[in-house]
């Protein structure tokens, strides 16, 4: 890297020409990219100079400049008290100053290689310059002959250097980025469109030293500092202002009109941007509208570095919500760019998502004209999930042991964590503990006020929450009557098909159902498990209405078997589960063929589910977890007999779901990116019921994914290198009802009202306000 050295001892130079006086005294300055670290004042012919202002630069915009260069006799105004702040300087003028303040400078051109070749055969001899039209008579001709030899003017192709023609703005960036010794930077023109309109218009060869002048904090630009005005010609003021900032005078530069190179990771120690600079800190502005974008602060499509309206805005609402005084004091400074680096943007979905009714009121929104339309979060279908693609992967995700790591799909290594066996809620004192998933036939303790947050239009409600111990899982349970039976509609179709499973492996423990027809009884042909499980949850009627499919499924058993059977796993004495989905089965009786063993494993039971079915959000609850968790489980508690590779062809199918409100919750919190390996699984009810007057929704679900960004015990900072990440894993059962006397309101408001409040339980859950 070249630098350029100032002589120590003082001088004085007063030029030949009567509008010219230059004087020198340094100590102590070193340039390019070392700070100058002092500059003496000028000469008693400056200090008199400058006694009084100028006639002519009182209110002008670089006056400050002026003073500052002209005390220290670098560039000082005519006989008749004027600097003619407006007039523009000529090449040799700039070829002068430069000689001067680099005194040290050392030649990288021979005498006679600095010479042109027309100059060379007019005689140049000696070293001596031999620009055409710069005679050795010639006023500045040292000052040309010492620029041209240190590499910073080139001259014309005809040999001529026009002494008397103004420098443009460009060619003094240019001559100052080779004087100054800078480097280019990556993508030159990339850093001039971010911080001037009119970067294009910029001369192809002088756009890398103008864009290291602004990594260099010396551009100077006026009246407009998002333009270069690169086809106007240098002024004496400009030139004063640039050169005050190539001399780290920068207090006597407007900073209105200084560009600033910094970015958002230089904001330490004492280094600070004041408020007039901000529109010339594109880059710092750039990196603050990408911080800001990422909080939906401001919109990601216009990031273009401006301080514009929009900058301001999101920059006051990230500063109020950090409660930060930068907007106040106008001062970007290291406690505002250490909380740009470090905010996590979750913290302030998380905390926005606290106002429920905004929540819903933005949900209800999206239930645009229906019945005409689809509901928007009950009807929103599987493939309109984030994470449809990863759906073959979710059974393996349950399976995966977590004592100690996991790889994630970027192939990072994480460590997790669980909430252990006792938690104190955020903002409480109050210590949940975590108790063993119950056994057959036991209820489990329920937090009967766990729940009350949720709004009254949840009539019935259970939630689980895991957390892994010793490899166990580990539960604690909340509810809201969730011991009440009462009609759960659909969501009960997931309960015929565990049956299958827990039955089919107690005949054959190395069956796979996802081997296995669904046929009528002797036929040769039948329909896959699978294909024929995944219709009552998405609706789609590949093979079977979702009613019909799900009857079928409970055509393996008499209707008491069935019932016994959910009693004795639940504990739940009084459940009625007898009756159909108001349709007869796609197959009145069928069997359960294994294709790989070719035999029957399960025969119909040739009768009719005529009953009723009645069961609590409590028992769906856990029957969504015995699923989720069968791996984690110990036999007591688990799903009797059943295989996981029978089990995941139910995880596969319920992920099929057609209502997507856990899907919602994440968007709405707009997790998706600080997790990792999640497995969605749930299943919706609805209808309207004639008995009751009301439209009725219920939903049944499991959550698990790896929660990388946050650590445990609700502290919301960033996980740092070593620190684990927590497994957050849950089950829900809900029902929610409204009575408007208008079906289409009812269910438009219910949609929206069942989306907010799992957006609300998923909140407190990553807040770890509720366990």
């Amino acid at each position: 890297m070249k630098r350029g050295g100032v002589n120590a001892n003082a001088m004085r130079v007063i030029f030949r020409r009567q509008f010219l006086v230059l004087s020198f005294s340094f100590a102590s300055l070193v340039l390019g990219y070392r700070k100058v670290e002092r500059l003496i004042g000028g000469s008693g012919i400056a200090s008199d100079r400058t006694s009084s202002l100028f006639s002519d630069i009182q209110n002008h915009w670089a006056e400050a400049s002026i003073q500052a260069i002209a005390k220290r006799g670098i560039l000082n105004g005519y006989p008749d008290q004027t600097f003619r702040p407006d007039s523009f300087l000529t090449r040799a003028e700039f070829a002068v100053i430069l000689s001067l303040i680099f005194l040290d400078a050392e030649p990288v051109r021979e005498p006679m290689q600095s010479s042109s070749l027309n100059g060379a055969l007019n005689g140049a001899i000696n070293g001596a310059i031999a620009f055409s039209d710069v005679p050795a008579a010639y006023w500045a001709y040292s000052g040309i002959e010492q620029a041209s030899l240190n590499g910073w003017f080139s001259g014309y192709h005809n040999g001529t250097f026009l002494p008397n023609q103004p420098i443009s703005r460009t060619q003094v960036m240019a001559v100052l980025g080779t004087a100054l010794g800078f480097e280019s930077p990556a993508h030159p023109l990339q850093i001039l469109k971010l911080y001037f309109k009119d970067a294009d218009r910029i001369p192809d060869w002088t756009r890398w030293p103008t864009a290291a002048a602004i990594l260099q904090d010396i551009v100077v630009s006026y009246p407009d500092v998002r333009q270069f005005y690169p086809d106007q010609n240098a002024t004496r003021g400009e030139v004063a202002a640039i050169l005050c900032r190539v001399l780290k005078l920068n207090h006597a530069v407007p900073l209105a009109y200084s560009t600033c190179g910094l970015g958002i990771n230089d904001l330490k120690g004492n280094v600070t941007v004041a408020f007039p600079q901000w529109r010339g800190s594109a880059r710092l502005m750039q990196d603050i509208q990408t911080v800001l974008a990422n909080f939906q602060f401001y919109p990601a499509d216009r990031i273009n570095g401006e301080y514009n309206f929009e900058t301001e805005q999101g920059l006051t609402t990230f500063c109020d919500f950090y409660s930060l005084n930068t907007m106040k004091t106008g001062v970007l400074d290291e406690k505002l760019g250490w909380t740009l680096t470090h905010a996590d943007p979750i913290d302030y979905f998380l905390a926005s998502a606290q106002d429920r009714n905004a929540v819903y009121k933005e949900f209800l929104a999206q239930e645009v004209a229906y019945p005409g339309n689809r509901l928007a979060f009950l009807d929103r279908g599987a493939a309109s999930s984030r994470y449809f693609a990863d759906i073959s992967q979710f059974p393996a995700r349950l399976a995966a042991k977590l004592d100690e790591e996991v790889i994630t799909p970027s192939a990072e290594r994480l460590r997790i964590a669980s909430l252990g066996d006792s938690n104190v809620l955020t903002g409480t004192n109050q210590r949940v503990f975590f108790t063993p998933f119950p056994e057959y036939g036991t209820l489990p303790a329920i937090d009967s006020t766990g729940l009350d947050f949720l709004h009254p239009d949840i009539q019935e409600a259970c939630l689980c929450v895991g957390s892994l111990v010793n490899g166990t899982m580990q539960t604690h349970w909340s509810g809201r009557n969730a011991l009440d039976n009462v009609e759960m509609w659909s969501t009960t179709k997931i309960i015929p098909l565990l049956n299958v499973v827990c039955q089919a492996n107690a005949v054959q423990p190395d069956a796979n159902v996802r081997d296995c027809l669904v046929r009528p009884v002797g036929s040769p042909e039948g329909y896959g498990f699978y294909n024929l499980a995944v219709d009552p949850m998405s609706y789609q009627r590949a093979i079977a209405s979702s009613n019909a499919a799900a009857a079928t499924f409970k055509q393996f058993f008499t209707p008491p078997e069935l019932e016994n059977w959910v009693r004795n796993l639940t504990g739940n004495r009084y459940l009625d589960f007898t009756g159909r989905y108001d349709e007869p089965p796609f197959i009145q009786n069928p069997d359960l063929w294994s294709q790989t063993t070719k035999a029957v494993l399960l025969k119909s039971a040739y009768s009719d589910h005529l009953g009723t079915n009645a069961i609590s959000t409590c028992d769906l609850a856990r029957f969504a977890a015995m699923l989720g968790w069968h791996n984690y489980l110990p036999t007591a508690a688990s799903l009797p007999a059943a295989q996981w590779s029978s089990l995941e062809t139910v995880v596969r199918a319920m992920a099929m779901d057609n209502a997507r409100y856990l899907d919602g919750a994440i968007e709405r919190l707009h997790l998706s990116s600080s997790i990792q390996a999640p497995v969605i699984v749930s299943k919706v009810g609805f209808g309207r019921s004639q008995i009751r007057d009301r439209t009725e929704l219920c939903y049944v679900g499991l959550v698990w994914f790896i929660d990388t960004k946050h650590l445990p015990l609700g502290d919301h900072r960033p996980v740092q290198a070593g620190k684990p990440a927590v497994l957050r894993t849950f089950s829900l059962a809900l029902r929610a009802a409204k009575a408007l006397n208008n079906a289409a309101e009812e269910a438009r408001q219910l949609d929206a009202r069942v989306a907010a409040e799992v957006t609300e339980i998923l909140r407190r859950i990553m807040t770890q306000e509720l366990a």
